[in-house]
């Protein structure tokens, strides 16, 4: 029997995880976190992973486990029909991943949330890999979280994908 792959992912700053635990309770599916099973993995936080091997390196990690995960979601869910993904905000910058997400359903999350509403979420989050959230004055980093979710936004648009839970 073919499992059911949902792949969550959202604005830097949107409750993902959080998401994808709703959809996957709502559904009786599995939910794994990718960063989590890359840093179980790996040993290494994100943030750590990204200063030690920079993005792309990173990104070749989410992208061969999305890939093992999209290849054999049983392996991931035995117990039930399917299984949801909470990946983090730049996944779908990876052509590869996007593929993989554009492949099953997907859902984007934080399109219902202001820019002020997940810039405070993003700074209570602390620990961003994004290199932006660590340097310059309050001002700075709001402006280049600001520049950031303005690509994200351009992304997602131009994507698509379901944009509520």
């Amino acid at each position: 029997m073919s499992k059911k792959l949902v792949i969550v992912t959202g604005y830097f700053g949107a409750p993902i995880e959080e998401a994808a635990r709703e959809i996957a309770l709502a559904r009786g599916f599995a939910c794994l976190s990718l960063d989590r099973e890359i840093e179980k993995r790996d040993g290494r936080s994100i943030t750590r992973l990204c200063m030690m091997n920079g993005e792309h390196g990173y990104r070749n990690q989410e992208y061969e486990i999305l890939n093992e995960i999209n290849e054999a979601p049983e392996s991931f869910c035995a117990d039930s029909e399917g299984l949801v993904v909470a990946c983090g905000d730049g996944v779908l910058y990876d052509d590869m991943s996007r593929e993989i997400a554009e492949a099953n359903e997907f859902v984007i999350v934080g399109d219902d949330l202001t820019a002020g509403e997940l810039w405070d979420r993003a700074k209570a989050q602390g620990g961003s890999y994004h290199a932006f959230m660590a340097f310059g004055s309050e001002d700075e980093k709001r402006a280049a979280f600001e520049k950031y979710l303005d690509r994200q936004r351009a992304l997602f648009e131009k994507v698509g994908g379901k944009n509520d839970l």
